[in-house]
């Protein structure tokens, strides 16, 4: 029996309209009703993801920035957290202004970019129509160098975007110098650093060790290169139709694709019977 089920937000739980389809939001309803707790485990920041935990009615604890932080839902109290070295994050952005990449920064709850653009641009977009409790707060920084310094050990992650696939694989190489850290990517036009160490898998490993719940007991629903520490750690792992090839290929199963209720699907299978 599983009792519980981590799920990735974007190109997962998430349609292309980053809304939660109804079918999907029943399948949950009566997975918790069964007693099976529900973990959103993403790349955002945890107000990110909170917001759509708040739709669901989620008490669970959330895994944020994949995975190196853990927080209660609740309280927002802070569970666990690993951030980046000061000097690590000199290093890359270092890297990224020399090659003249689009970036941005998550400390704690903030989004540190240089210009409002992909990501940074959704959200400050996004937040227009949002309570303030529930925004995700933007930092539009004119020196990042001095704000990272000024930031010393709060930074979570870096994350490159880029519709030039040339340029974000030639990055993600010069990357390689820097040895404590680690690289993965949430999407086809970006990639992200974290400490070395950090992940989806070992995050989810964290907080089933705290809940008593073991690998075995546990379902990891997924698009991308990202989540495939989860299915690794997990019992069940599931990559959703639209994900990437790698993720399909760490999964044990594939279900439907994002718009086509396919987390709903893989609760109904493997939860509700």
């Amino acid at each position: 029996m599983y009792r519980l089920v981590a799920i990735d937000l974007d190109g997962t739980l998430l349609d292309k309209n980053k809304e939660i389809s109804e079918r999907n939001k029943i399948a949950i309803h009566m997975a918790k009703e069964k007693g099976v707790k529900i973990v959103i485990c993403s790349g955002r920041v945890y107000s990110g993801a909170r917001i759509y935990a708040k739709q669901l009615g989620i008490m669970d604890p959330i895994i944020a920035c994949n995975g190196a932080i853990i927080r209660e839902n609740a309280d927002g109290k802070v569970i666990y957290s690993n951030y980046m070295h000061t000097d690590d994050c000199l290093k890359i952005l270092d890297i990224f202004h020399e090659n003249s990449i689009y970036f941005h920064v998550y400390a704690g709850e903030t989004m540190l970019t240089e210009r409002l653009d992909y990501n940074s641009l959704k959200y400050y977009e996004r937040n227009k129509a949002l309570h303030a409790k529930d925004r995700v707060e933007i930092d539009i920084v004119t020196d990042m160098e001095k704000r990272l310094k000024e930031l010393d050990g709060k930074v979570l992650k870096l994350v490159a975007v880029s519709d030039d696939s040339e340029l974000l694989a030639t990055v993600r190489k010069k990357l390689s110098i820097v040895e404590t850290v680690d690289v993965t990517s949430s999407n086809y036009n970006n990639f992200e650093v974290v400490n070395k160490g950090v992940n989806k898998g070992k995050a989810l490993e964290r907080l089933s060790n705290m809940l008593k719940i073991p690998y075995r007991e546990i379902i990891a629903i997924g698009d991308n290169e990202n989540d495939i520490p989860m299915f690794d750690f997990a019992g069940l792992g599931v990559a959703m139709g639209n994900g990437e090839d790698c993720a399909k290929e760490a999964a044990d199963y594939i279900t439907a694709t994002n718009t086509e209720d396919g987390v709903a699907k893989a609760i109904e299978k493997f939860i509700l019977g």
